[in-house]
């Protein structure tokens, strides 16, 4: 897995804190995409459960309740949660959905004059499990079809003879599966703390959302770095695994290619900044002559003209400033040291070669440079 959602070092002003613990949060909503979420995935020890509103699914919610609890999960349904003065689908489903170890989602249709309706609220919320990798337990009675897009997925099929047996056995393969991808995040997600630390150490900045250029990778792979005094900018990536080469490389075009669209963007600001400072300070020389010919100066200027003076200053210098840290910029790769990443490698500098900007760093071990900058990392599999 690539870089965990939630780690942080050196906080703004006004930031919450994650510890560096194997926590990953959800940092957006996916409905309202202006809404921070915050969600801690598999936070709580609950089941979420999926399914219709009818009484006949009243035995089998209460079996189901009954066996998870025996195990220590909290079940957790869907249809009978309340959520009074909230927001009933971040409360109700997405958030309990997030924080849960694993979900059950019933697919029995509603039958009505014979005809079985599916429940289009359980498949979103069935989607939904299904988007955010959790373990699922599908179930259907045995008499009833599957929507033709999920029948491959492996269904149990109930009736009252086998249905406390099955719930069983699923339950269990629920529970084993669970622990053992928590078990691997967790080795996963402790280097990184080591990582980020010896960044931090290094004199790197992990950048937040108040940086000019988060939009260019905040739906990616990427993290952002500065380093104050060196006076440059980093895309760092960490692949743990071979499958993230392609991701990466997909993120990479489109960071490449916003990257130069601001980078586009700030000159023609800067531009325009000099030219309307370029108009301010002639229309100051003007006035000052005026002063001159007539006379004792005078504060014939408006204030405002002054103070616009003063803020294309500040804007040219913001603009120049970030230009400048753009004009040479790192994009570098923490790559487990058991992997092979020599066609990786490849690709990666046959698309950055395009760009006159950009330089590509690797990890070498526990080592990596930018520049004549070295920096010791800490990795797993080192």
């Amino acid at each position: 897995m690539t870089w965990a959602p939630r780690y942080r070092f050196r906080h703004e002003a006004g930031e919450r804190r994650a510890p560096f613990e194997s926590l990953r949060a959800n940092e957006q909503c996916f409905i309202r995409k202006e809404h921070r979420c915050g969600k801690i995935y598999g936070a709580s020890k609950s089941c979420f459960i999926a399914c219709p509103t009818h009484d006949e699914l009243e035995p089998i919610l209460e079996l189901i309740s009954e066996k998870i609890s025996k195990v220590g999960v909290e079940p957790i349904i869907a249809v009978k949660e309340r959520a009074y003065g909230q927001d009933i689908f971040c409360t109700k489903i997405c958030g309990k959905i997030i924080e849960s170890r694993f979900c059950i989602v019933i697919l029995d249709d509603t039958v009505t004059e014979r005809v079985g309706i599916p429940n289009p609220n359980v498949y979103y919320e069935y989607g939904l499990m299904t988007s955010l990798r959790k373990h699922i337990i599908p179930l259907q009675k045995a008499d009833m079809k599957l929507a033709f897009n999920i029948q491959s997925d492996d269904t149990v099929k109930y009736n009252s003879k086998n249905i406390a047996s099955e719930l069983d056995r699923a339950i269990k393969d629920a529970i084993r599966i669970t622990e053992s991808r928590e078990k691997e995040e967790t080795t996963t997600v402790a280097p990184e703390k080591t990582t980020l630390r010896r960044l931090e150490m290094a004199g790197f900045d992990l950048k937040g959302e108040g940086w000019f250029l988060s939009e260019v990778i905040d739906d990616t792979l990427f993290r952002g770095f500065e380093h104050p005094e060196r006076g440059f900018y980093v895309y760092l990536g960490k692949i743990d695994g071979s499958d993230e080469y392609q991701p990466y490389l997909e993120d990479l075009g489109v960071v490449f290619y916003r990257t130069e669209k601001k980078a586009s963007e700030l000159a023609q600001e800067l531009a325009g900044a000099i030219a309307r400072h370029e108009e301010f300070a002639k229309a100051l020389k003007g006035d000052q002559e005026r002063d001159n010919e007539s006379g004792p100066a005078r504060q014939r200027l408006p204030d405002i003209v002054r103070q616009r003076l003063r803020e294309t200053e500040r804007n040219i210098a913001d603009a120049r400033g970030k230009l400048e840290r753009m004009a040479t910029m790192y994009v570098g790769f923490v790559a487990n040291p058991q992997l092979d990443i020599a066609d990786f490698r490849v690709k990666v500098d046959a698309i950055a070669t395009e760009y006159k900007r950009y330089r590509v760093s690797f990890s070498s071990g526990l080592q990596m440079a930018f520049g004549d900058l070295e920096v010791v990392l800490g990795y797993a599999g080192a």
